[in-house]
């Protein structure tokens, strides 16, 4: 009884923990400085150390592990194995309590720090204007560079780098925001990359290993920003629209003009998807300036998606958007389409 005792404690002490992260969270300024700026990089790079060198995601294994190991306690749960049914609870609740601590000290409380829109003055609203002329500016740069790197305005790019080549591009020029140059590992192609296509997700950061996985199963014209994108989630960036906006500034500013150009057209897909929220007649026209080339580059990225369409996938999504919401994420999943107010700050020049 003494180990039942002991693991009910544990997994009781859930209720405090997530009491104390409220708190945590109203003090986002105090999480950028004591944990997000001097405790989570001196424990990332004591991950890194011993992850790093090696090839192959342990993120991917652990998880793989941890689903067999759920799997078996809900089996032991509903079958009742020689043990009282209070005894598997117990050692259920325990199992969650410990994984939400570990989570949350490795990486999990980057979610309470302070909002990058603070920390750039940037505004969250603009007006339709400023959205237009934006737009206008990624058709204007979509068309020069695909006019560049295609034979003509009706071929879609194709990208001649291999995914391990635009692995390296990305990594060899990483920054931060002002510029200067960061040493953040490669990341690694998820062990994961099918169940991830039909689960509709390009990448993910493993928050016990901190390490980046990239579904490498997609289109190359997906890659570079999704690849930025998980590499500054190792960054202590938690928000979406943030990792958004820090990938897509670290792929556009690379010299390699293919990564460029799968950079503006992020970019533009982002900003083309709230005009026509907001004003869907003038997105009809704006998309009819685009080079018929770009919007078969956009066809290849949908084609894919499509192809591994299923009815289980707006349940990951809807799991995924839960998480999100529940780590202080309010717009939830849609989160990622929150970048445009950085964009607008942006000079594209």
């Amino acid at each position: 009884m003494k180990i039942t005792k002991a693991k009910i404690l544990i997994a009781t002490s859930i209720v405090p923990q997530i009491l104390l992260m409220k708190i945590i969270s109203l003090y986002p300024e105090k999480v950028e400085l004591y944990f997000s700026q001097i405790f989570y990089p001196k424990l990332f790079n004591l991950q890194q150390f011993f992850v790093d060198p090696i090839p192959f995601s342990i993120g991917d294994l652990i998880y793989l592990l941890l689903g067999v190991y759920i799997f078996y306690l809900i089996v032991r749960f509903f079958i009742k194995l020689k043990l009282p049914s209070i005894k598997i609870l117990a050692e259920i609740g325990a199992f969650i309590s410990v994984l939400f601590l570990i989570f949350q000290l490795s990486w999990g409380i980057n979610y309470h720090r302070t909002p990058l829109t603070e920390k750039l003055k940037i505004q969250d609203q603009y007006s339709d204007s400023l959205l237009i002329e934006l737009t206008n500016n990624f058709v204007r740069k979509s068309n020069s560079l695909h006019n560049q790197l295609s034979k003509s305005d009706t071929l879609a790019v194709s990208i001649p780098h291999s995914k391990e080549k635009i692995t390296e591009l990305i990594h060899k020029s990483y920054s931060d925001l002002n510029g200067n140059r960061l040493q953040v590992p490669k990341v690694k192609a998820s062990l994961f990359s099918l169940p991830l296509s039909y689960m509709g997700f390009a990448g993910y950061l493993n928050p016990f290993t901190l390490e980046a996985q990239v579904n490498m199963r997609m289109p190359k014209i997906n890659l570079p920003v999704t690849i930025a994108h998980e590499m500054s989630h190792q960054l202590g960036y938690a928000a979406e629209n943030e990792a958004n906006f820090i990938g897509f500034v670290n792929a556009f500013k690379n010299k390699d003009p293919y990564i460029q150009y799968a950079a503006v057209l992020f970019g533009f897909r982002h900003c083309f998807i709230d005009l026509r929220k907001r004003n869907p007649e003038h997105a009809k026209v704006i998309i009819k300036d685009l080079n018929r080339g770009i919007l078969k580059n956009f066809a290849e990225s949908e084609d894919f998606w499509k192809g591994y369409k299923n009815p289980l996938e707006p349940y990951f999504k809807k799991s995924y958007d839960t998480y999100l919401k529940a780590n202080g994420q309010k717009s939830g999943i849609k989160t990622y389409n929150q970048m445009v107010a950085f964009l607008i700050s942006f000079d594209l020049e």
